[in-house]
């Protein structure tokens, strides 16, 4: 059979190569072998693909002949690319007599090939996977492997139930193989799904037959670890309710419950720190619809997490807002009384009991809060006024038009104002229901306390039906206002009043109206007053007519209940003063007999301390003191003897340092394959290619609850440096390595082996160190 080869690529020569860079070529691909787990006819028939090539080379005539209809081969190719980039270059009549002319005059032959033994398809798919060239790998070796399962099935059937032959198992390997450096290279590439599909092909390949399942891990891993690209490829790249949106978004909902929630402990293999996957989600959000995030984040999955649900609060109060669903800001509250506990969301709470109505609770929370920054915005959007709820109108506004909808595909651009939402019809009935459910829970629990004045009790009416007839007066329009106004007599109202200018009808500036008869007074701090239908009908008769924005008027003064708190100073003050007229003498005399008695007291303390501690007389020893003098010293030093002279220790020979080389690998070896899994030791001994295959092997006995316990005895027979290239060298040592294999903490006697080798190892100097580079086992001794 031929395969699309020739001689030089096996060799990776170029077409003018010399004598010596043949030879040079020649060694380097008996260094490079193929992964262990190829069969031992596999190798030798690569091996016979690089002798055969090399003495075809090697040889003028036979050389002289290949060159012949070598370079005849490549004329034809050069000539067909130009060719087909003249044939799109004419114009299109004369496209057809251009293209005869070219189907005519090129010759009849293809790419370079070479003719192979079939038994040596396995060596030959081995060079090209070494060549990168994983498509062609792909292509010759699927055809191959169905050729033998064709020839397995016109087997009887006694002999169609044994197992692979080494030929298949060799080309499931190579073709596992080919699926996985050809995925990596789409991964590089940028083309995630491709990859994914590659790898996933690889897998099925493996589990269809049941073999190579370190290999099957390896993959696994790449799928795990791609996932990620995977999911922000197909949710950025693809609308919404497109199939290949889904499944990325159910790619991303498999990644969270892997890992129980954005900061939980489980693993989804995707090779993301905590720091990592937070920043992935935050750069995620962008290009989920509001739906998608509260789908993500509002779940059960998710609950406690304190960042989902956090997440998930800000997509209820998008929703809530945009789509005009009060019973989702509900909801959005719930949550924040939850993370409440435990960190600082008053803003929050704040705008959603803006939204839900409750305009009190809103300026509770926002000044009550640990930041001052929110309430500083506030109080600016205020313009100097006392009242902090038109500042927390336009700001809020502002806050979810530009912090909170920007964080959804579908909801980034919206215009709606709070005018807009309070004026919607259904938001209107929702909150009266809410209001008078919570007025009727107010009751309930009423039922069991002690009465009220009557004062009181109209008050707390009033503040349960209130809310909504302000927001009506705050954000209906005009003609609702007329249409309505009847029906709000006897309904409690605040004193403000928002008007809106502009095009777009956004609230701009508050006028707060005082009643001149009785405002002044100190029934200001009081945030609602009731007033008789009377009143209010004059009041809104007089706004009917000016034209001009709320004010109504205040209670009067003589009807106002004084508050219980006042009551209870005003009834200590007078007790004590009571208390104090009835006082005796007999007491007077004895106070100031205390107080005299612990003046004298507090004297004689501070004379006997003034005695004790103040007196320096007394701090002076009687008996002689030492004389020592400070110019010479007390005992004699002897002189410092003088240091010995430092040999200089004789630098090592190479001999001796290919030693220490040699061993430092085989206990990196031992480190990076025994029960601990220090694959990371292997870098400091280990250079490309032979890092990246021992690296692969350490992960794959990882992964698999594989390790080795090894024992090495090391004999150099000789050691040399390269004498064109001082930062390679040779080693060829006997190695008499003794290993035991485990599988899990089961002895494993079938693996476990005790060689004695002769091993050549090319070495290759970086800065001042010797690394390996290849390692060839020349012969068992």
């Amino acid at each position: 059979m031929r395969i699309p080869l020739d001689y030089y690529r096996i060799l990776s020569v170029p077409v003018k190569a010399t004598a010596a860079q043949l030879k040079q070529a020649y060694n380097d691909r008996l260094l490079q072998q193929p992964r262990r787990e190829y069969s031992d006819e596999s190798k030798e028939a690569r091996q016979q693909l690089i002798q055969h090539a090399y003495e075809l080379l090697c040889d003028q005539k036979q050389r002289a002949d290949y060159d012949a209809q070598f370079l005849l081969n490549m004329q034809a190719l050069a000539f067909e690319e130009t060719a087909a980039e003249d044939v799109a270059n004419i114009d299109t009549e004369e496209a057809g007599d251009e293209i005869a002319e070219a189907e005519i005059s090129a010759p009849l032959l293809g790419n370079p090939t070479i003719e192979i033994l079939p038994q040596q398809i396995v060596g030959a798919l081995l060079i090209l996977h070494e060549l990168g060239e994983y498509e062609t790998v792909l292509n010759i070796g699927i055809d191959a492997f169905n050729q033998k399962e064709a020839e397995k099935e016109s087997l009887p059937e006694e002999k169609v139930e044994l197992s692979l032959d080494t030929i298949q198992e060799d080309l499931i390997l190579t073709l596992t193989l080919a699926y996985m450096e050809l995925g990596r290279e789409q991964w590089h590439r940028r083309e995630y799904e491709n990859s994914a599909v590659s790898g996933q092909l690889g897998i099925d390949l493996l589990r269809q037959k049941s073999l190579f399942p370190h290999l099957q891990s390896e993959l696994e891993l790449d799928l795990a670890k791609l996932r990620p690209y995977r999911v922000l490829e197909l949710i950025s790249q693809n609308p919404a309710n497109s199939p290949a949106r889904a499944s990325g978004f159910q790619l991303l909902q498999s990644m969270l419950i892997q890992r129980q929630g954005i900061e939980g402990k489980g693993q989804d293999r995707s090779g993301l720190n905590f720091d990592q996957f937070l920043c992935f989600v935050q750069q995620l959000r962008t290009y989920l619809t509001s739906a998608e995030q509260q789908q993500l984040f509002d779940n059960e999955s998710q609950s406690k997490s304190a960042i989902a649900n956090y997440l998930a609060v800000y997509a209820l109060l998008g929703r809530g807002f945009a789509l005009k669903q009060p019973e989702l800001i509900l909801r959005a509250q719930e949550k924040l009384d939850y993370l409440s506990i435990k960190q600082d969301v008053s803003w929050e709470q704040s705008i959603a009991a803006l939204l839900l109505g409750y305009t009190e609770k809103a300026i509770l929370k926002l000044t009550n809060a640990p930041d001052p920054a929110q309430l500083e915005q506030v109080k600016q959007h205020s313009l100097g006024s006392s009242d902090l709820l038109p500042g927390i109108c336009f700001y809020g506004e502002q806050w979810l038009l530009k912090d909170v909808l920007s964080q959804f595909m579908d909801l980034t651009g919206s215009e709606l104002t709070l005018k807009e939402y309070f004026a919607d019809s259904q938001v209107q009935t929702y909150l009266e229901q809410l209001t008078q459910a919570a007025a009727a829970k107010t009751t309930v629990k009423s039922v069991s306390a002690p009465p009220k004045s009557t004062v009181e009790q109209n008050q707390s009416t009033a503040e349960g039906l209130g809310f909504m007839s302000l927001w009506r007066n705050l954000f209906m329009t005009e003609k609702s206002q007329q249409t309505n106004s009847a029906s709000q007599v006897g309904v409690e109202r605040e004193l403000v009043s928002v008007a809106a200018v502009g095009d777009n009808n956004r609230l701009s500036t508050v006028t707060i109206e005082r009643n001149k008869t009785g405002g002044s007074s100190g029934s200001s701090n009081s945030p609602r007053y009731k007033y008789s239908a009377k009143n209010a009908a004059k009041g809104d008769r007089r706004k009917s007519q000016t034209g001009k924005s709320l004010s109504l008027p205040l209670q009067p003064k003589q009807t106002r209940a004084v508050p219980a708190s006042v009551m209870r100073k005003a009834r200590g003050k007078a007790d004590s003063q009571g208390r104090r007229k009835k006082r005796r003498p007999e007491t007077i005399w004895k106070g100031w007999l205390f107080i005299l008695s612990l003046i004298f007291g507090v004297g004689a303390v501070g004379y006997l301390g003034t005695k004790l501690f103040l007196n320096p007389g007394s701090n002076i020893a009687d008996e002689p003191q030492l004389s020592v003098p400070l110019d010479q010293p007390a005992v004699e030093i002897p002189p410092k003897p003088k240091p010995a002279a430092v040999k200089p220790k004789p630098k090592p020979t190479f001999s001796q340092q290919s030693q220490q080389i040699v061993r430092n690998w085989l206990t990196s070896k031992s480190a990076a394959l025994g029960k601990e899994h220090q694959i990371e030791r292997l870098n400091s001994i280990l250079a490309e290619p032979l890092l990246t295959t021992w690296r692969g092997r350490a992960t794959a006995y990882q992964q698999e609850n594989i390790y080795r316990q090894y024992e090495h005895n090391i004999t150099i027979r000789s050691a040399k440096v390269d004498a064109n290239d001082s930062n390679k060298a040779t080693v060829e040592a006997e190695v008499r390595e003794k290993a035991q294999h485990y599988q899990g903490a089961q002895l494993d006697p079938a693996q476990s082996y005790n060689d004695n080798l002769l091993v050549r190892y090319q070495l290759v100097r970086q800065g001042e160190k010797w690394l390996i580079q290849q390692a060839e086992v020349l012969q068992t001794l």
